[in-house]
């Protein structure tokens, strides 16, 4: 079974990388595990728990370790549930997407909003910390995702990732919108229901801590936090990356590729990059922005930010001498991102 030759994969993978990364020498006590980039909740319960066994079982976990597991409401059962609790994992990030059938049609999602909001029930109900994704798209209207959201908050969801749709290449939605059977939110409607949403989950106590996520405080997704302060990680399987101080390295995507590079003894990297300190520093600039606590005006290098303009146009505060972006700054960060420069330093 393909799932299955897919986990030992994995399991070896971590295995090899015991030899060579300096994080499994044994003395790295690890604060996150985040398994997702798929669907982790169509692995049978078994299969999860042999996973989890055959590589978080082998670290040495902080007594407050933050263990994340992605899944679908039409894939997350009451097995999975059980099996997946008592497996370690102790929080979910649920892919709702909406809770209209309208627009989950339109976004060409087979689960009905009945078994979303039984999923989510469910995981509200079993494990400590409960995520949420939703999507704005076609369809949408204001008053109804926030009676989404609200609802959400009322069964026990205490963090919401807040995602605008990408069209992307090749995809159904694409095909119907070039088809002209599905129209895409104008960029004016798509600003004023990220914006009433990002107010509305303020008054409700839900702070944007990033630029795509919110959360009551103390809820906030540990595992996100470390990317964005460029902590290291060690990523397992198809298509995972990795960083290690200035190094970043990349698995090969195609799962079956991956299979027998893993098979054949040896590690699946696509691809090992050492980053100069040019690009550490713009890294560095990049990631800073897209949180809640910004980076220092001296980290950009002179003039290429009219600083004055965008505290003007409310893209961002300077507090004590920090760029801040705001929940409007937040909706342009690519153009944002396109011209900042790190000072030389």
């Amino acid at each position: 079974m393909v799932r299955s030759r897919y986990v030992d994969a994995v399991i070896s993978e971590f295995e090899f990388r015991q030899k060579s990364c300096n994080l499994l020498n044994g003395s790295q006590v690890f604060g996150t595990t985040y398994i997702g980039g798929g669907t982790p909740s169509e692995l049978e319960p078994a299969l999860m728990e042999k996973l989890i066994a055959g590589t978080v079982g082998q670290l040495k976990l902080a007594h407050d370790f933050e263990f994340t597991a992605e899944a679908n409401p039409e894939s997350f059962s009451d097995e999975t549930a059980i099996a997946w609790k008592k497996a370690g994992i102790n929080r979910i990030s649920m892919g709702v997407q909406s809770l209209d059938e309208g627009v989950l049609q339109l976004l060409g999602r087979q689960c009905p909003p009945a078994k979303a909001r039984t999923a989510l029930k469910l995981a509200c109900n079993t494990f400590e910390r409960v995520s949420a994704d939703w999507i704005i798209g076609p369809g949408l209207k204001l008053d109804s995702l926030l009676a989404e959201l609200d609802e959400a908050l009322n069964m026990g969801v205490e963090h919401f990732s807040l995602y605008i749709l990408e069209l992307h290449e090749g995809t159904r939605l694409q095909k119907k919108v070039i088809r002209g059977e599905v129209d895409l939110l104008a960029d004016e409607q798509t600003e004023l229901l990220y914006l009433a949403v990002v107010d509305y989950l303020a008054g409700k106590g839900i702070e944007q801590y990033e630029v795509s996520n919110f959360s009551l405080p103390g809820a906030e997704s540990r595992h996100n936090g470390n990317y964005w302060l460029r902590k290291p990680w060690l990523g397992l399987g198809a298509a995972a990356h990795g960083c290690f101080g200035r190094n970043r390295f990349a698995n090969i995507a195609d799962p079956f590729e991956y299979m027998s590079t893993v098979e054949a003894g040896q590690l699946p990297v696509e691809s090992l990059d050492e980053l100069v300190l040019p690009s550490r520093l713009l890294e560095r600039l990049i990631l800073g922005l897209r949180t809640r606590q910004g980076i220092p005006v001296s980290w950009l290098a002179e003039n290429c930010l009219d600083l004055h303009q965008g505290l003007e146009s409310g893209l961002w505060t300077l507090p004590a001498d920090r760029l801040v972006l705001t929940a409007r700054g937040f909706l342009v960060i690519d153009s944002i991102e396109e011209i900042v420069r790190p000072a030389c330093r």
